[in-house]
């Protein structure tokens, strides 16, 4: 009977405690149930108090900046009575443009639009090229690149002397 394969053990970023993680956590059940909590406790004082900034939602409810700009990354504050007046900015991961929600500023996702529209259009040409040339046709032409290849190699070992001249054995 084949095992599957055992998870590895990790050690919490946060506490430091030995935990097997079931999902590529990086932290272990009971952290993750106390930033729950805290999450929980930002998300009621914001409500509470609209208009707050970072440094006074940190002091009032001890939580973390890390701990509030992952909360905005992941869109928590989004349908919050308070969305708009919370004043909260954080870097853009692409070109460091302070932005208050998501990963991305809106430069920086129009550009990854752009970038990844090319690319696929890209490969749907190759693809295209590739269709309409025979069985017989892309065989030569692999034929041809091996020939080349090999003729290349044999090149280069007699210009290093790894080949006799074979005309001077005559």
């Amino acid at each position: 009977m084949a095992l599957g394969k055992m998870p590895k053990l990790k050690n919490c970023s946060q506490c430091g405690k030995i935990f097997f993680p079931v999902h590529s956590e990086k932290i272990c059940r009971d952290c993750q149930q106390l930033e729950q909590e805290m999450e929980i406790k930002v998300m009621q004082y914001i409500r509470d108090n609209p208009g707050v900034g970072i440094k006074e939602v940190t002091e009032a409810t001890g939580a973390s900046d890390k701990l509030i700009q992952k909360m905005a990354r992941e869109g928590m504050f989004v349908n919050t009575a308070s969305e708009n007046s919370f004043d909260f900015v954080y870097p853009c991961i692409g070109c460091g443009r302070p932005i208050r929600r998501g990963t991305y500023c809106t430069d920086c996702i129009k550009r990854l639009r752009n970038e990844t529209r090319k690319v696929a259009e890209a490969m749907h040409i190759r693809v295209r090229e590739n269709k309409k040339m025979s069985t017989i046709e892309r065989l030569n032409a692999l034929a041809e690149r091996e020939f080349e290849n090999e003729q290349s190699t044999v090149q280069r070992h007699f210009s290093r002397g790894m080949y006799e001249d074979l005309t001077s054995r005559r």
